[in-house]
């Protein structure tokens, strides 16, 4: 019988982290999930086209990178409750759960007796029944997780009763549907950060820990992660498949575009330096060189800017050509204008601390992979004011 390592993490009292699978049901997505660390994936076949033959793909590419299966199952007869696992799935989460009956049902379909009603068939997860029947029907009820989503009002407050219940491992709070279930939205979208659903948040983690039970949810990295961390969250589905991907895919997209920026930029900082650009003609120079009239435009501001700065602070002369050399190597990507604009902005600070503020706004702008010059400045004018 296959051990499952995120049951065990999770009722050791860890906190685990997984990858949803929602809509791209192909093994290789099991696969890199391993690669990235994840040693458990949740494949979606509430919301989703999934069938039986899919899901036996996942879980037998689950099985060979030794990664955990949990599977969202629909609503639905015993039938569609048995045979994800009967596949080999490591566990199971029941949707919508609003009462403490709906939670004991789904408990006696899921397992042996005496907690259930489950029948004995010959799946995978009995080796094909090859396994004695006794050790297979009680590892199959210590190894598989359980899990109910509470998504709606009705389950909040039924929680204790549910919480109660044994067999159940997991109550995982939907974040989105239970802020569509109490009218709370925000332009349109469920309002996740609500009151009303962070208070339901301390309702669950305060029955899950009266009873030994383990609450999780799903939101997106950052404030709204460590918020719901702070109040017990300990089973984190942090992405899935099609946010990874789109990620991915706008983070390449967005580098290709920046290498390409920086390559016009150096070219027209080259052409600048020869003297072979007309400044005081910017269609003229834009359609002579094949280059964009914004970026020439961008280029004769820039001088303009750089001339003024220089002139209004010289000091800073050594730093504004740091900052040129930098963007003719290549190394940093940025409208023309900003860093020059800001130069002469500082008029509001006292003229000792001038180079001081430049000074760390450069260290911090050539080092950052994000971040205009402007915001690393007034972050760095703020923090000067308040000294």
């Amino acid at each position: 019988m296959k051990t499952n390592q995120t049951k065990a993490a999770l009722l050791g009292g860890a906190t685990v982290e997984l990858v949803e699978i929602n809509r791209i049901f192909d093994p290789v997505v099991v696969e890199l999930a391993a690669q990235a660390g994840f040693g458990c994936v949740w494949i979606d076949m509430e919301h989703s086209h999934l069938g039986l033959d899919g899901l036996s793909q996942l879980i037998l590419a689950a099985r060979a990178t030794g990664v955990d299966t949990v599977v969202r199952i629909p609503k639905g007869p015993y039938n569609q409750v048995i045979k994800p696992l009967e596949l080999g799935a490591g566990g199971l989460v029941w949707p919508h759960c609003k009462s403490a009956d709906e939670a004991r049902s789904f408990v006696q379909m899921a397992k042996f007796r005496p907690l259930g009603l489950r029948g004995l068939g010959c799946g995978r997860d009995s080796d094909y029944g090859t396994l004695d029947f006794a050790e297979y029907m009680g590892g199959a009820d210590a190894e598989t997780l359980l899990g109910v989503m509470i998504e709606d009002a009705e389950g909040v407050e039924e929680v204790k009763a549910i919480a109660a219940i044994e067999g159940i491992d997991l109550l995982f709070v939907g974040p989105s549907d239970l802020a569509h279930s109490y009218g709370v939205e925000r332009e349109g979208i469920p309002h996740i950060d609500h009151e009303r659903v962070l208070a339901a948040f301390d309702r669950v983690g305060a029955a899950c820990a009266a009873n030994g039970k383990a609450m999780g949810t799903a939101v997106g990295p950052g404030e709204s992660m460590r918020r719901v961390v702070a109040k017990g969250a300990r089973w984190l589905n942090c992405c899935h498949d099609m946010s990874a991907l789109t990620s991915g895919l706008r983070s390449a997209r967005q580098a290709t575009l920046g290498a390409k920026q920086r390559t016009i930029t150096q070219q027209l900082l080259a052409l600048y330096h020869r003297g072979e650009l007309d400044l005081g003609d910017v269609s003229g120079t834009a359609k002579q060189h094949d280059f964009s009239r914004s970026m020439v435009n961008h280029l004769a501001s820039f001088v303009q800017h750089k001339a003024k700065c220089v002139e209004a602070l010289p000091e800073v002369a050594p730093l504004v050509e740091r900052m040129e050399q930098a963007l003719v190597d290549g190394r940093r990507g940025l409208a023309l204008t900003d860093a020059y604009y800001v130069c002469l902005a500082v008029q509001n600070l006292p003229k000792e601390h001038w180079l001081e503020a430049l000074q760390a706004t450069f260290d911090r702008w050539e080092h950052a992979d994000q971040g205009s010059f402007k915001t690393f400045f007034d972050e760095v004018k703020e923090r000067l004011q308040a000294e």
